[in-house]
């Protein structure tokens, strides 16, 4: 058996169940009509055209979140190095590379650290 043949057999059974479910619930869902209070927006308990006190938005949380994906992609560049450095013809060149990484990244990390994004204020 070919390796696409196992593929589109796969994709054929996903597509087929999806089109199950779907039918499924068409035939056996309930045919209630929705109330007019749940055809109504619903905003965080309050409805959005009635007054309400408005602050603004704390963004202490979205630097210390970009921070963690930026070297959160750390993992994922080292988990690459350590396939690489298998490789014994490229040995040399990826440990290069690798402790270029770590430096340019613990300069940053000890830059981050000095001007105070680490801390949550």
């Amino acid at each position: 058996m070919s390796p696409y043949l196992a593929f589109f057999l796969f994709l054929l059974a996903a597509v087929g169940l999806v089109g199950l479910i779907v039918l499924l619930n068409g035939l056996l869902g309930p045919r209630v009509a929705a109330s007019a209070v749940k055809s109504e927006p619903f905003e965080c308990g309050s409805r959005p055209l009635q007054q309400r006190n408005v602050r603004p938005l704390s963004i202490k949380y979205y630097p210390v979140a970009i921070l963690f994906l930026l070297f959160d992609l750390e993992s994922v560049l080292l988990f690459i190095w350590a396939v690489s450095a298998g490789n014994r013809e490229l040995a040399t060149l990826s440990f290069c590379s690798f402790l270029f990484f770590m430096g340019v990244l613990t300069l940053a990390f000890i830059y981050l650290w000095k001007e105070g994004a680490l801390e949550w204020r």
